[in-house]
């Protein structure tokens, strides 16, 4: 039975190569998994060799940090893939095209799942995805014509967000909860990372401060992601905000507007309908050499996603406390923009395609590997 080098180096990528090594196996229940990844990779019982909390970094210099945890993880993929029929990628571009690389030089099939987003970069890295990569499965509606255009085999699966979300039903209970039902709640994501946290978390809570001198009744709760330090959310805590850990959908459902991270998160509160304020901060040097080669017009997924701004996004300097608070208020102050708002989030989450992104990626790699070129989708996918 055939046995895949899986790697996922972020959180989100965790949840969704897990959700993937599922259908697999529904599909082909003899094949096994060993790879990078975390607790959700773990608990479908993938052997990882080496764990995304000591490789996931934000940034080009931050990763100078955790490069003695990458070259290990390197060198152990090199190992591994001596033992594997076939690679799949979700996602983390910058180390999982070093995978691809050295499984192109053994003639190993590579599967990736969740595009790396190169088309922020311009097209310099398309030539050598279409090199390293056999098949790809894409989650963005624009990308699968794109990759095509550069001979990489792409489809569009839908993106698995979509049954994540529509398997978490009756999420305003955490309102009740901590008593939110007596004024406006604003909701707090200031990522998965701890670098990302410790950048972003004390601008959202001065802008907190802000909104709060303009609306008294404001209540505010921290959506903390498992693996952050507890220690980083102590100072929510003193000026009054409740920290919630592990349950960020409840989080955002529970709220009026969101404060939150570029990523991921982004798109979780479009599909939920969430009006939200979109903030991204690095370090300067990482934010230097970004701003020299980056080519899309918004960082926000749900504004690239519906080609205009949706949502406001604020980026390194202009994500200050005062202009992010400026942003909520005109949110939080004008019901009209709300609605507003949440009928542009619904056409993002329509153009999202329809739930079973897993199960129709899960039939491309089988079909992949077993050499056939005709896997249908496993539902119709809207566009």
């Amino acid at each position: 039975m055939p046995e895949l080098l899986i790697s996922a180096g972020e959180s989100s990528g965790d949840l969704f190569a897990s959700l993937l090594v599922r259908k697999v196996r529904s599909l082909r229940p003899g094949w096994t998994f060993t790879g990078i990844g975390g607790d959700h990779l773990a608990r479908e019982g993938v052997r990882l060799f080496a764990r995304l909390e000591d490789l996931a970094v934000v940034g080009l210099w931050e990763v100078v940090g955790r490069l003695p945890a990458v070259l290990r993880a390197l060198r152990k993929a090199r190992e591994t893939l001596k033992e594997v029929e076939g690679v799949v990628l979700v996602d983390y571009p910058g180390f999982n095209l070093q995978v691809a690389g050295m499984a192109k030089k053994n003639d190993i099939p590579v599967f990736y799942y969740i595009a790396p987003q190169v088309w922020a970069w311009g097209a310099s890295r398309m030539g050598q995805i279409a090199e390293r990569v056999t098949r790809m499965a894409v989650v963005l509606p624009f990308e699968e014509s794109l990759f095509r255009r550069f001979g990489v085999e792409a489809t569009f699966v839908g993106h698995p967000l979509l049954e994540v979300m529509d398997s978490c039903r009756d999420l305003a209970e955490l309102g009740k909860e901590f008593g939110f039902e007596e004024g406006p709640v604003v909701g707090l994501l200031p990522g998965s990372r701890p670098e990302e946290v410790r950048r972003l978390l004390p601008r959202f809570l001065e802008a907190m401060s802000h909104v709060r001198s303009e609306f008294p009744q404001v209540r505010g709760v921290v959506a903390a992601a498992r693996g952050v330090p507890d220690g980083l959310f102590r100072r929510a805590r003193t000026e009054g905000l409740s920290v919630v850990q592990g349950r960020t959908y409840k989080v955002m459902a529970a709220s009026d507007v969101l404060l939150v991270a570029s990523g991921t998160a982004t798109l979780e509160a479009a599909i939920l309908g969430i009006p939200m304020v979109v903030a991204y901060r690095t370090s300067w040097p990482s934010y230097s050499v970004a701003r020299r080669v980056v080519r899309v017009p918004h960082i926000a997924l749900p504004n690239l996603i519906a080609g205009r701004p949706v949502v406001p996004e604020l980026i390194q300097r202009a994500a200050s406390p005062e202009h992010i608070a400026r942003e909520a208020l005109a949110i939080l102050g004008d019901r009209k923009r709300r609605e507003e708002m949440r009928e542009e989030l619904q056409v993002v989450r329509e153009k999202l395609g329809s739930p079973g992104a897993s199960l129709r990626t899960a039939e491309l790699l089988v079909g992949m590997l077993e050499g056939s070129t005709q896997t249908p989708p496993a539902t119709p996918l809207r566009r």
